[in-house]
């Protein structure tokens, strides 16, 4: 432990004790910087680390602290390795991300991996105690929080492709595996085009917009009472009755009710939208596993690749994205074949789905899952395999 003396901070003294047993890893550069010129008085309890990004830090600082605060360098892989080990081997200490230059693709990488928040170098001392003594209000927060529930997102590579029938048949699917758990949600994000309500007659009168108007109100007993009742432990939250402007979505409130939705069941399937905004960006980055329907088609499958090289460039790794190949016609010569998609856009196909006849229509029609007119449809088999490699990919097996 070693004790640091720091200038011109006006709170210093409340700030500091609050801090106390802060661990700062960064180079001997940066924490010089920090200690240079003239100082108020020792900053009690510091622990101070003094090393390369991808040094590791000796095990016994990281026990004794309660926040940590790391250089990261984005180049070098050691050093993502090494906030990714801490947060592994101590899960419940808060972790800051001290980096030189921001991007909004570094910043979601950094996010995925769980830190508390993001400093920009060099090192501020107002600005490192502001953002310490969040990570601990964060972590206090956190302490007494539920678990959050898995959330798949389903896409489409482009519109018409039947993902909102896939999505709405693996969240019914999913909803059987753990009978006994709290119900599956399934939320419609489509604002301007959403039917799964209807598709699956669904009964109740709320929608999304009253959850997203909400406001401070937003809580467990709004949420129960918005969400629908499609089939058995299945929740729907409806999209608005009236064509909503896609940018008028706040994203923090998106991502918010999302969460409160995640913290009351089991497991949550939303549908994105064809149209991408940031908002369902934001959503796409924040789910365990996105599933993307497409069709052997060129256009369904140049537009996929579009979508998979946005993905990759806000920082999504490629294990958290699968394929779904729908309307596969089982025909022996064919101008695209399945198994020459994943080669293509470089994703693994989880399963096809088959050109399916009147019965999926026909279901939704009279807003029923397919297998409640044919128990022997083939859509509804192929959908409930995908269902359950999903489930083994977002820890969602039988219990």
């Amino acid at each position: 432990m070693s004790e640091m003396n720091i200038k011109g901070f006006p709170r210093a003294d409340m700030a500091m004790r609050s801090c106390a047993d802060l661990l700062l890893a960064a180079s001997p550069a940066q924490l010089a910087a920090i200690n240079a010129a003239d100082s108020v008085p020792a900053f009690p309890g510091l622990l101070t680390f003094a090393g390369a990004p991808d040094e590791a830090i000796p095990a016994d600082l990281l026990a004794a602290a309660r926040v940590v605060v790391v250089e990261v360098d984005p180049g070098n892989p050691g050093s993502l390795d090494r906030l990714r080990a801490i947060g592994r081997d101590y899960p419940d200490l808060p972790r800051i991300a001290a980096i030189a230059e921001t991007t909004i693709a570094l910043v979601q990488t950094l996010v995925r991996e769980g830190v508390s928040d993001v400093i920009v170098l060099p090192l501020q001392i107002e600005e490192l105690l502001d953002v310490t003594l969040r990570a601990l209000a964060h972590s206090r927060a956190r302490s007494v929080a539920v678990r959050l529930a898995p959330q798949l997102a389903v896409v489409r590579s482009i519109g018409g492709c039947g993902a909102t029938s896939i999505a709405t048949h693996v969240a019914a699917h999913l909803a059987t595996i753990r009978p006994h758990a709290a119900p599956v949600a399934l939320v419609d994000l489509d604002l301007q085009a959403g039917s799964i309500a209807e598709f699956l007659g669904a009964s109740g009168t709320g929608t999304l917009s009253d959850l997203l108007a909400a406001g401070s109100r937003l809580d467990e007993e709004l949420l129960r009472a918005v969400a629908r009742k499609a089939d058995d432990h299945l929740a729907v939250f409806a999209s608005p009755d009236d064509i909503q402007p896609l940018e008028a979505v706040d994203t923090d409130r998106l991502l918010q009710l999302l969460t409160l939705i995640r913290q009351n069941y089991s497991a949550v399937v939303v549908d994105v939208p064809t149209d991408w905004t940031n908002w369902a960006v934001s959503v796409l980055s924040a789910s365990d596993l996105i599933l993307m329907v497409v069709e052997l088609n060129v256009k369904s499958l140049r537009q996929a690749k579009r979508r998979l090289d946005l993905l990759a460039q806000i920082g999504v790794e490629r294990d958290r994205v699968v394929l779904v190949i729908n309307r596969a016609e089982r025909r022996m010569f064919k101008a695209i074949d399945t198994s020459d998609v994943s080669e293509t856009l470089h994703r693994e196909v989880i399963g096809t789905v088959s050109l399916e006849g009147q019965d999926l229509a026909s279901a939704q029609a009279q807003g029923v899952l397919a297998h409640r007119l044919s128990r022997k449809s083939k859509f509804s088999a192929d959908v409930a395999a995908i269902a359950e490699a999903v489930a083994k990919r977002i820890g969602y097996e039988a219990r």
